[in-house]
């Protein structure tokens, strides 16, 4: 088989063959035809004696006998000449036999180290073509590539350039890669230049790595650019977008602030007034549109708000703020800011919180009570019959909670009796915009911001919202927490729910939502409850044998009659009534009917356990008649215990500061309502020459005012209050400016509190009977 050729024709030939023989050569081995010296021949003495003895018979023979002995010894004489010469050619012979010998010896060594020699080239004739090769194949792979590779010394003379270096860049390119640009050769991080090129400008990824040259070991510095030209193109595009979605982001935020400044004003005009209309003297026909606008702006606000708040959270700028917080009244405060309405339209609606909860938790209050009220609130929309229940548990975990570890998991679940919808449009509901009925048919109103604000919310809180249902059997939501327990504060150990432990307590009602859920709460704490259809035989026994009755007057035709013909039956128990707000003008004939105690519906769970306690004797307080009726918890910043409605005990003199005419008129009228003395500036420079004497009780102070803005009011009305020596008065900003940043100016200026726009009156009246309160307890005027 032939041999293969290399690139420059030449054969290539296989160097092992002859290592066998390279190996022999080395080690001094002789070739066989290598003559060899030896001894004097055996054969020339032989001739010599021979020729020795023919001469003397000869001599014998031919020569006389007186000369015979002359003959014998010329002839010895001759014999011994002869082999003295013998001897000598013999030596010589031997003598050249012997440089022979050394001389073919020399011409094996010579011949062994040519062979050496040539293999030993053939090997390197090899190595040379295998690098060769390898050289070609890398350049390739450096064209195909496009990467400049450059070699350069310390002061700047490119030693090496690569073809795609000659083939981009035009004569005289080298100085503007050395130390020139700032390149360090121990910096072998990559950075981009920018570079001239015969193609125009390009961006390169510049890679410096110091190196030695293979043959002298000069230090050298290798520069590698690699174009990145699009690279830079693509990312300068999305630099760009990123800056023009930011831009537009911002601008959306400041579009919504701006919108709801200039919608909530005019809306605080519309349900300020309507509330001021409302209490005149109406026909039912009047009060009935009144009630009508009141609920419209109502749905507007809310719209404004959820809008904004879908504002807040996909710019990154709500913030949550944990405090410890109280969970049952939170809880009990969102079933009562929705009663009124679930009760408008003849639903129920319940809270149930499971015994081992936390009394306390860290969580942020407004934003798990904006969850709560979401899912209600969404749940009584497509709710026709039956209602909504809201249910908070623990969820199974091991190990105990602590401040330091991690926090414990907690469910919400918010169940209705509504539409439902099938399981695959769970995910689209929370979805910005979506309704389980959109389209031009749609049967119930709203943006369809709900739920997906709500599930943004629980993310942000570490959690997160899930949604089960099937058509016409109701939806149930599930909210999942990781929250804190805080630890409780010290409080009057409860004989009330001790009280209940084994008591009998019979519940008559017809209820699919409240009744079942107050049974189980008095089941937690150690009641034997049964629920008890009215009318049924079978449950007789069941309500003789209870040693408490509670009553649901809108299971029975009369509450009165029905507890007559009970007690003519045999029922001894007392019996308590749960009522709705307006239903309290029958608490007068409840009372002389025989019923020993009322609640107003929704039940707190506190109300109830007290109530029962008392109708069982176990509790020696007052009558549940003579005890007043718990506060509303739906008051904000924890002043619903200033709402009893009483007015202040002196007239305030409080400052309305606004450029609105219909907003002044309306808080003027407020607070005529409410006893007080008004005082009006259109501006924040006549806001601050009205309270320039220290006169003021109360500032109301809007933001955006013309002449002085709201802010620079308050900080130079603070300063005034300073310098004069004045008691310090609580200065509440009135605006329809929502945003976080207005509200931390205001704060940092010297606000105390801020208000938005529509101002609510409630809150309005408890904010001034605490200043009052307030002022009393230090002994102020």
């Amino acid at each position: 088989m032939a041999a293969p050729k290399r690139h420059d024709g030449t054969e290539h030939r296989d160097s092992g063959a002859a290592a066998p023989e390279r190996a022999s050569l080395r080690a001094g081995e002789v070739s066989p035809r290598t003559p060899a010296a030896s001894g004097p021949s055996l054969l020339t003495l032989a001739v010599a004696a021979a020729s020795f003895l023919a001469g003397a018979a000869l001599t014998v023979w031919l020569v006389p006998e007186p000369l015979r002995l002359a003959a014998a010894g010329g002839a010895l004489a001759l014999a011994g000449l002869a082999i003295g010469l013998g001897g000598l050619l013999q030596a010589q012979r031997g003598t050249h036999m012997r440089e022979m010998a050394q001389i073919s010896a020399r011409l094996a060594a010579l011949t062994s180290e040519r062979n050496l020699l040539q293999a030993e080239n053939e090997q390197l004739r090899d190595e040379a073509w295998r690098l060769k090769e390898s050289d070609g194949r890398l350049r390739d792979v450096l064209d195909t590539l496009g990467d400049v590779v450059t070699r350069w010394r310390a002061g700047g003379e490119i030693v090496y350039a690569n073809d795609a270096a000659e083939r981009l860049f035009p004569e005289g390119w080298a100085p503007a890669l050395p130390e020139a640009n700032g390149s360090k050769a121990e910096d072998e991080a990559s950075r981009d230049i920018r570079m001239q090129t015969s193609g125009g400008e390009r961006w390169f990824a510049r890679r410096d790595v110091p190196v030695r040259d293979g043959t002298s070991g000069e230090p050298l510095i290798q520069t590698i650019l690699r174009d990145v030209t699009d690279r830079r193109r693509i990312e300068d595009a999305l630099l760009a977008a990123r800056n023009q979605a930011e831009t537009a982001n911002a601008s959306k935020s400041r579009f919504l602030a701006t919108v709801s400044h200039e919608i909530r004003t005019p809306l605080n005009g519309i349900l300020g007034m309507t509330g001021l209309l409302a209490d005149t003297r109406l026909t039912a026909e009047q009060a009935s549109y009144v009630e009508a606008v009141r609920a419209s702006g109502e749905i507007l606000l809310l719209l404004i708000n959820e809008v904004l708040d879908l504002s807040r959270i996909e710019a990154g700028r709500l913030d949550l703020a944990p405090e410890e917080i109280a969970l049952a009244p939170l809880a009990e405060s969102v079933v009562e800011l929705l009663s009124p309405r679930a009760q408008s339209k003849g639903l129920e609606i319940g809270c149930y919180i499971a015994p081992d909860m936390p009394a306390r938790l860290v969580a942020d209050p407004t934003r798990l009570r904006q969850i709560l009220f979401n899912l209600a609130g969404n749940g009584l929309k497509f709710t026709e019959t039956g209602g909504v229940e809201i249910c908070i548990e623990t969820i199974a975990e091991t190990g105990e909670d602590s401040p330091e570890g991690p926090p414990r998991r907690f469910a919400i679940t918010v169940r209705d009796t509504g539409i439902g919808f099938a399981p695959e449009e769970a995910e689209r509901l929370f979805e910005e915009f979506e309704q389980v009925d959109h389209g031009p048919a749609r049967r119930f109103d709203g943006a369809g911001l709900g739920l997906a604000i709500s599930r943004r919310l629980a993310r942000l809180m570490g959690g997160d919202v899930i949604a089960r249902s099937d058509p016409g059997k109701g939806a149930a939501f599930r909210v999942e927490l990781p929250l804190h327990a805080a630890p409780a504060l010290p409080t009057r150990e409860n004989g009330a729910a001790r009280a209940l432990a084994g008591a009998r307590i019979a519940l008559v009602s017809a209820s699919r939502i409240e009744m079942p859920l107050i049974a189980r709460s008095l089941a937690a704490q150690g009641a034997v409850t049964s629920l008890l259809a009215p009318g049924k035989e079978e449950d007789d026994d069941a309500l003789l044998s209870a040693d408490l009755v509670l009553l649901d007057p809108l299971a029975v035709t009369d509450a009165g009659a029905w507890l007559a013909s009970a007690r003519a039956a045999g029922l001894a128990a007392p019996a308590g009534v749960l009522l709705a707000p307006s239903e309290r003008d029958r608490l007068p004939r409840l009372r002389e009917a025989g019923f020993g105690g009322y609640l107003i519906r929704p039940v707190r769970a506190a109300s109830l356990a007290e109530l029962c306690a008392t109708l069982l004797g176990r509790d020696t307080g007052l009558s549940p008649w003579d005890r007043p009726e718990p506060r509303s918890l739906t008051g904000e910043d924890g002043e619903a215990g200033h709402g009893d409605g009483t007015c202040a005990p002196r007239p305030l003199r409080i400052l309305v500061a606004d450029d609105n005419d219909i907003n002044r008129l309306l808080s003027e009228a407020l607070l005529r309502k409410l006893g007080h003395e008004p005082v009006v500036a259109a501006d924040g420079a006549a806001a601050l020459a009205a309270a320039a004497d220290g006169s003021c009780d109360m500032l109301l102070m809007d933001l955006h005012m013309p002449v002085v803005d709201g802010i620079a009011a308050i900080r130079r009305f603070r300063e005034m209050e300073a310098a004069g020596g004045w008691p310090r008065a609580p200065v509440y900003v009135v605006t329809a400016d929502v945003t976080a940043d207005a509200e931390k100016a205001a704060l940092a200026a010297g606000a105390d509190a801020v208000l938005s726009k529509p101002l609510d009156p409630d809150l309005l009246r408890r904010r001034i009977v605490r200043r009052t309160a307030d002022a009393t307890a230090t002994g102020r005027p």
